[in-house]
């Protein structure tokens, strides 16, 4: 959300102010219905004025493929042309942890098999963090913690010109559904800054 300095004294302005911004946050921060949390980006050095944007995926099943057309067309949905000579190419690195019985140990990882199909960049490790959790009651299921990271380049060059980073919990089971939410947030911040926004 862009930031508007005003130079004022008095308390009803401010108040008026205050208002606004609290308006333009609540209209930006309808919950995603397929993932529930935040995301942030960083502009490290200018993309094109006319992006034209394209997605990098490793694996090209079906399923993956699906999903990959899903994330484009959240792009598309969100502004963004997507064309089939990109010159700026988006690389996607997901985890997943906890949401299933066998849940990893303390700093240990899972790949998010259902869009793992979809990533490319630089491979990530998590911190470690803590195997029990305070507010867990033994048995009770929680849900799926995801992380998604999307760096853009421009064309196929090796140098990173955008990141984003995207944390939330997993909700419901349509995977295209929320691949494609996930690329209309992505499709809405390319090329910003966002210093931390609600999904």
């Amino acid at each position: 959300m862009d930031t508007i300095m005003i130079n004022t004294h008095g308390t009803r302005r401010w108040r008026v102010v205050l208002a606004m911004a609290a308006t333009a946050w609540a209209g930006g921060a309808s919950a995603m219905s397929s993932c529930e949390g935040t995301y942030a980006a960083s502009l490290l050095q200018p993309l094109p004025a006319q992006i034209v944007a394209g997605l990098e995926v490793r694996d090209r099943p079906p399923a993956s493929q699906q999903l990959a057309d899903r994330f484009l067309a959240g792009l598309r949905a969100a502004g963004v042309t997507v064309g089939a000579q990109p010159n700026v190419v988006l690389h996607i690195s997901t985890s997943r942890i906890g949401g299933t019985p066998a849940r990893p140990g303390p700093g240990e990882e899972q790949n998010y098999p259902d869009i793992a199909g979809l990533q490319g960049g630089i491979p990530l490790s998590l911190p470690e963090m803590p195997g029990a959790r305070i507010t867990e009651r033994p048995g009770s299921p929680v849900p799926p913690l995801l992380l998604l990271r999307v760096e853009a380049t421009e064309g196929q060059a090796a140098h990173i010109s955008w990141i984003a980073s995207v944390m939330c919990r997993i909700t419901g089971n349509d995977n295209g559904q929320r691949a494609q939410d996930l690329g209309k947030i992505i499709g809405g911040a390319l090329g910003r800054r966002v210093e931390r926004g609600p999904l």
